[in-house]
């Protein structure tokens, strides 16, 4: 079977129960639903990009969507006859290309950090990011399907529920309140705070050590979360890590605390770890003897050649470091959970990706889309109603930084009303580690 293939199939059967004797793709045989391929492997072989003129727009749920390797509108996207379906677009090929990280492997376009750049990525080129693309390429093939063999074949992943929420906090920085906070209030002017925040880093605790306030107001909606913890402290080169030690007693009382109330403790591999499997492999043993899952790596660094390799050999089963900085959306073209695909040993891994969708700091911060607090609920609200549509995973990373009323002002209450809108529309609100057990337990 065609790797590419191979790997649209698996990601499609987490979340459609399929019969792969049903299907085929280019000439491999005849099947009751049949894809089109209209890329052949030297594309894949001589590394090559997609060229900005070679795709079309369809409409499909009433959005338009882009279907790549391709020139010819005119066409049908699925074809009926004789109880057989053909679908004459190449959604493998296009699938494979944005969910595998082609277009990021291919790409020259890195910040000074070595990440892949929105601007120059095919998602912000085609104005897609609010539009989870595979979704529909999904879709197309689930419609081929039901048609042809009369059958729901749908997966319900969520019981009563709509779609996933997967709530998750990296935590930075957690003693800097007193510091950052107080230079914030300065400059606004608010002198009055700034002794408030120097007694309570003294005297109790610094306002970003907040974990107990944050789980008390996801116990509000019956939620847990993730809490990805940095276990390194101090600088690599300019760039900053943690501001606290991970094997601290306080940081430790604090992940005992928040494990009792049902809440992951992942690891948020510090810098240069996605890259580098020994030094992810020794922030996880900071992390205590028990087992570590999930991890997001710091600054969402994520190298589409090496990072697969280093959490396969970290024995970590899922991530969720795939999201761009500057811009909420889909940034592999999916709102599902899928496998990453391993470039440097050219298979498909077994390690699970919950895409991340919305960071508080893509929203807020002025260099990135640096939204009002008003402003911003409408944006997320956007693709929250993409996710439920296909019954996805709404993955929002929240800062502890942002819950605090110093230099943060008004966040808290912004997630807030995120969780209420995903609340009012059945979502279930839940961890990383949750997730993850739903998909491959179905």
């Amino acid at each position: 079977m065609d790797k590419r293939f191979d790997y649209f199939l698996r990601n499609f059967s987490l979340f459609y129960d399929i019969d792969i004797n049903s299907l085929s793709y280019g000439g491999e045989k005849v099947a009751p639903i049949s894809i089109k391929q209209n890329v052949d492997s030297s594309f894949w072989d001589d590394k090559k990009d997609i060229e900005t003129t070679n795709f079309v727009w369809k409409k499909l749920r009433k959005k338009n969507i882009p279907f790549l390797f391709e020139k010819n509108s005119t066409k049908d996207i699925i074809t009926y006859k004789n109880n057989h379906a053909t679908i004459n677009y190449d959604i493998v090929a296009a699938t494979f290309y944005l969910l595998s990280g082609w277009n990021e492997l291919v790409s020259s376009g890195k910040d000074e950090l070595g990440r892949i750049k929105y601007k120059e990525n095919i998602i912000n080129k085609l104005n897609i990011s609010s539009i989870p693309v595979i979704n529909y390429y999904f879709d197309v093939l689930r419609e081929a399907i039901e048609t042809v063999i009369r059958k729901k074949i749908k997966k319900n992943l969520w019981g009563e529920n709509n779609f996933g929420v997967a709530l998750t906090h990296d935590i930075d920085t957690c003693k800097s309140a007193w510091l950052e906070g107080s230079f914030s209030e300065f400059k606004k002017k608010q002198f009055a705070s700034i002794p408030k925040l120097i007694f309570k880093r003294i005297f109790t605790r610094d306002d970003w050590f907040n974990f107990e306030m944050i789980s008390n107001i996801e116990k509000q909606y019956n939620a847990t979360s993730s809490f990805y913890f940095l276990p390194r402290k101090g600088k690599s080169g300019k760039w900053q890590n943690a501001d606290y030690k991970v094997e601290s007693k306080s940081i430790q009382k604090a992940i005992h605390y928040l494990r009792a109330y049902g809440n992951e403790i992942g690891v948020h591999g510090s810098f240069g770890t996605h890259n580098n499997c020994e030094k992810l492999k020794k922030d996880i043993g900071k992390l205590g003897h028990e087992p570590i899952v999930g991890n997001r790596f710091h600054f969402l660094m994520f190298d589409p050649e090496k990072s697969v390799s280093v959490l396969e050999e970290s024995n970590i089963m899922y991530d969720t470091s795939l999201g761009f900085a500057e811009q909420i959306g889909f940034r592999r073209g999916t709102c599902y959970p899928f496998y990453l695909y391993n470039f440097e040993k050219d298979k498909i891994s077994k390690v699970i990706e919950i895409p991340l969708i919305v960071m508080d700091g893509s929203l807020a911060d002025k260099k990135y889309m640096g939204l009002s607090r008003e402003d911003c609920l409408s944006k997320v609200v956007e693709l929250i109603n993409e996710i439920k549509n296909f019954g996805g995973v709404f993955t929002l990373l929240w800062h502890n930084t942002h819950f605090s009323d110093y230099k943060y002002t008004g966040w808290k209450e912004v997630y807030r009303e995120i969780l209420d809108y995903c609340k009012e529309n059945k979502g279930l609100l839940t961890n990383g580690g949750e997730i993850l057990a739903k998909i491959k337990n179905k």
